[in-house]
């Protein structure tokens, strides 16, 4: 999600969630002292610090379980990740217990079942608490997070899994345990990236600590199978306290407040678009060069690379042309404010997040301009109307809204924020779209409406501005009473309640 505006809910707080904190953090900081800095100790010593790393993941499990009690929303997401550490946790003990100082262990044993069960549990609720965030998006986050996946895959693949599996050895049970450890730390680095990538790379608190906790882990196991495997990692125990950190950064969770919402427009602007899928053609380029020249086909991998460096600038002019057609479509070329379709745009994207942000939505319409226009003639009125265009976006940017032109001589305002708190705005905004002279008086009917207080969708927010806009125009008349032809009109609505989606037609 976006920053929300609403007061977010904050933990709740308890003896119990500070012995947790205490377990978790205090025994994290307590093992890396000894595996970075401590001096060797016994066997006693060694199963004392087993027995705290063990209570760190434990500790990390329970604070998932906590946060799924405390966000409803996010629950079953939250179980299963918890479940997920309750795996690795119970492997862990069960290597302290039986594995650890016993030189005939088998491999692979119960411990790797929760290990590598760790992997689709975690997949799982990482999924489930997107899904709880994101229930529509535009389908270019679906493709960048796809692209950024499987770039993430190819490239943990050529650079880590080949490595490791040509120095694997051991009957196929054996193999297929260790080459299962690698393919699930990349296929979780892959879903890592590709959630970030949902994010627009904008994750927010809760899911930066989640992801880093994930990703740190991968890190850890990929160095251990690599130490283990013999490839030039340093040796030593210098990776476990990784793991614990990883363990930490999941459990910190249980501590933030609200859990960031993916937007659900990709609303890439020119170059942005080609990112993603720029970044990973290139590293492409880059795997596929080096797999060509390590064969001796040099020639073909410089024609191949110089082939997709076409494309993605062929691509690229696409991006351009595009953004300056789509700038056409979005912009009243008359006036410089936003067409009548961005407007609608704009509007519904606003109203799908308007839960955490309020919006304000103004309409007006020019009261005396077709007077002026019929005596001054068209020219002197394009000029009027870009002159109270321009003094409109003025007013408007200033308090953080839009503004666009939605027909002849009616415009629109978007600001954030309920309309009790725009009032002020409003108002300045009609004053904008004033002006009198010699012979002519140019002023506005407006009317607003609230979203979500006083409707919720699209069209009921457009509805209800739009008939008191109309009611207060209609209300100049003479012999109609202001505040009763609005009372009026606005019964005239019937709305059941906001988000309903009822209405009766308003005729003008």
């Amino acid at each position: 999600m976006a920053t929300l505006e609403r007061a977010p809910r904050g933990p709740r707080r308890s003896p119990a969630r500070t012995a947790l904190g205490v377990v978790l953090f205090g025994g994290l900081v307590a093992v890396a002292a000894v595996e970075w800095f401590g001096p060797e100790g016994s066997a006693t010593y060694d199963t004392a610090v087993s027995v705290v790393y063990d209570a760190v993941i434990v500790a990390a499990a329970l604070a998932c379980i906590v946060r799924a009690r405390d966000v409803p929303r996010e629950r079953a997401a939250w179980v299963l990740i918890g479940a997920a550490i309750f795996a690795w946790a119970g492997a862990e003990i069960y290597w302290t217990a039986a594995i650890e100082n016993n030189p005939s262990a088998p491999y692979p044993s119960p411990a790797d079942l929760g290990y590598l069960a760790f992997y689709p549990l975690a997949a799982a609720g990482l999924g489930l608490l997107v899904r709880a965030h994101a229930s529509r998006l535009d389908w270019r986050l679906w493709v960048d997070g796809a692209i950024a996946a499987l770039g993430t895959a190819a490239l943990g693949t050529a650079v880590v899994f080949q490595v490791i599996a040509d120095r694997a050895e051991g009957s196929g049970l054996e193999l297929a345990t260790t080459l299962a450890y690698p393919l699930a730390d990349i296929a979780m680095l892959s879903l890592i990236v590709g959630v970030i990538a949902l994010t627009r790379w904008r994750p927010g608190p809760t899911w930066t600590l989640l992801l880093l906790g994930l990703g740190t882990l991968s890190f850890a196991d990929i160095a251990y199978t690599l130490q283990t495997s013999g490839v030039g990692v340093l040796p030593g125990d210098w990776v476990e306290p990784f793991y614990l950190l990883a363990a930490a950064f999941v459990g910190a969770v249980a501590w933030q407040r609200d859990t960031a919402r993916i937007q659900p427009e990709a609303r890439f602007d020119g170059w942005r678009e080609l990112t993603v899928p720029g970044f990973f053609a290139v590293v492409m380029i880059g795997l596929s060069g080096l797999q060509h020249f390590e064969q001796g086909s040099g020639l073909t991998s410089v024609l191949w690379a110089a082939t997709m460096l076409a494309v993605l600038a062929r691509l690229a002019l696409s991006v351009r042309e595009n953004k300056l057609l789509l700038e056409r479509v979005r912009t009243d070329e008359l006036t410089g404010l936003g067409s009548q379709g961005r407007m609608q745009v704009d509007l519904a994207a606003r109203c799908a997040e308007a839960a955490e942000r309020p919006l304000t939505l103004a309409l007006f319409d020019l009261n005396g301009f077709k007077h002026y226009n019929d005596t001054y003639g068209h020219p002197a009125g394009d000029r009027m109307l870009r002159a109270v265009g321009g003094r409109l976006r003025e007013v408007v940017e200033m308090a953080g809204g839009a503004a666009y032109r939605v027909g002849g001589d009616e415009f629109g305002v978007l600001l954030p924020g309920p309309a009790r708190e725009r009032e002020e705005t409003v108002r300045r905004a009609a004053e904008a779209l004033s002006e009198q002279g010699p012979g002519y008086r140019i002023d506005c009917s407006r009317g607003t409406a609230s979203v979500p207080a006083e409707a919720r969708t699209p069209i009921e927010a457009m509805e209800l501005a739009d008939v008191r806009m109309y009611a207060q125009k209609e209300s100049r008349r003479p012999g109609r009473a202001g505040p009763a032809a609005i009372e009026e009109a606005e019964a005239r609505i019937r709305l059941d309640g906001p988000g309903s989606g009822k209405a009766v037609e308003q005729g003008h």
